[in-house]
């Protein structure tokens, strides 16, 4: 038997980061993943990924944001790789809507820089963007992108560099805690491996690793787009245009991110389908293109060009779209993180460490009292799903 002082399920963006934050600190850390990453299967994929500090969703993530901001930049230096680039960048939507208001309460709770624009303002500024006239946009000069790809590299070739076995096509078979002792052991094909310490951050497939919980969660498809302007191309390179998004109606919205090579970026957040992650239906329909082109045409019409690419990722939602950092209620040296709801992976820079703390010190610096696992087991919770999603576990 193989035996570490920790072992991560998962090496997508947070488990990558987890097991280089635990192998720096000297710990003996052994990682699974049953793709290799960086791979398109999971959640940690697309080219760039949008990085703001102004948070829409709470203020209580502002902290653990600028932490991360901090660890983005630390690993930039380390590495010489470019995972992190600073654009700024606008929201826009409805003053009164929950994304401005949101954005607008964490600026003033933190004493955040917020440049607060209306219609006028925001086109003169911005050209290519159309907002209404009841609209207002909030620009956050923190703003910008992280890049997926090499931020996973980055964070899995520092954990090797620092002694983790990482292990990949490695799926996790099952795990059972030591009944001889407090060790948690996991099998896999090629053996059963032991540990003090076990570490899930498998984003979609987290559920059924811990299926027993019932977790009130399930996973969300979510298609990605990159077009090619059909006008005023230069106006969407970095340089000239920060990542946007739009909340257009209440509750929906989407996203974009400037041209870094492969076109420009955009998406509908949220409003996908409920599916399986080993069953995900991994094929863009032409009603998929059409209902987010709608929205282009509406907004920056300028961009409504040639379709260049597309690709379908996961989101793993909780019913409050918070965060789960939790150990275990059963077994206290089994550590769940990262269902993240479609905003997380800004953080993952900041999840390795909190994971390293709570493995080794049993708290964090960091106020995680959101993301506790009792929310999630309330019998409100366990039947808050809406109506047309049920949890794949359930």
């Amino acid at each position: 038997m193989t035996t570490a002082d920790v072992i991560v399920v998962g090496l997508g963006a947070h488990g990558s980061s987890a097991a280089c934050h635990l192998a720096r600190r000297g710990l003996n850390v052994i990682g699974f993943d049953r793709h290799r990453p960086p791979h398109t299967f999971g959640s940690s994929h697309g080219g760039s990924r949008i990085i703001r500090q102004a948070y829409s969703e709470a203020p209580f993530y502002v902290p653990i944001m600028q932490r991360s901001y901090e660890l983005w930049d630390d690993l930039q230096k380390r590495t010489g790789r470019k995972v992190m680039n600073i654009t700024g960048g606008i929201s826009i939507g409805d003053k009164r809507g929950k994304g401005i208001t949101g954005i607008q309460e964490s600026a003033e709770t933190y004493d955040l820089p917020l440049d607060v624009l209306d219609p006028e303002q925001i086109t003169r500024r911005f050209p290519m963007l159309h907002p209404h006239e009841y609209m207002i946009g909030a620009f956050d000069p923190r703003a910008g992108a992280i890049f997926p790809e090499e931020a996973v590299r980055a964070h899995l070739d520092e954990a090797i560099k620092a002694g983790a076995d990482l292990r990949f096509d490695e799926p996790v078979i099952r795990w059972r805690p030591d009944r001889n002792g407090g060790n948690v052991q996991v099998e896999t094909k090629s053996g059963t491996f032991e540990a003090k310490q076990l570490v899930f951050t498998a984003g979609a497939w987290l559920p059924e690793l811990v299926s027993k919980l019932k977790l009130p969660m399930w996973i969300e498809r979510q298609v990605l787009f990159w077009f090619e302007p059909k006008a005023n191309a230069e106006a969407f390179l970095p340089q000239n245009m920060g990542n946007h998004s739009w909340e257009y109606e209440p509750g929906h919205s989407m996203y974009a991110q400037p041209n870094y090579g492969e076109g420009v970026k955009i998406a509908l957040h949220h409003d996908g389908a409920s599916s399986h992650p080993d069953r995900l239906n991994r094929l863009v329909a032409d009603s998929e293109e059409k209902a987010l082109r709608e929205q282009i045409e509406r907004y920056i019409p300028d961009l409504n060009g040639k379709m260049l690419n597309s690709a379908v990722c996961m989101y793993t939602d909780t019913p409050d779209l918070h965060f789960l950092i939790d150990f275990h209620p059963g077994h206290k040296n089994i550590l769940l993180m990262s269902p993240c709801s479609g905003h997380g992976f800004k953080f993952s820079a900041v999840m390795g460490e909190i994971a390293a703390d709570l493995v080794t010190e049993g708290k964090s610096n960091l106020d995680l009292s959101q993301f506790g696992i009792d929310r999630l087991l309330t019998e409100e919770s366990q039947t808050s799903c809406p109506p047309e999603i049920r949890p794949y576990n359930a």
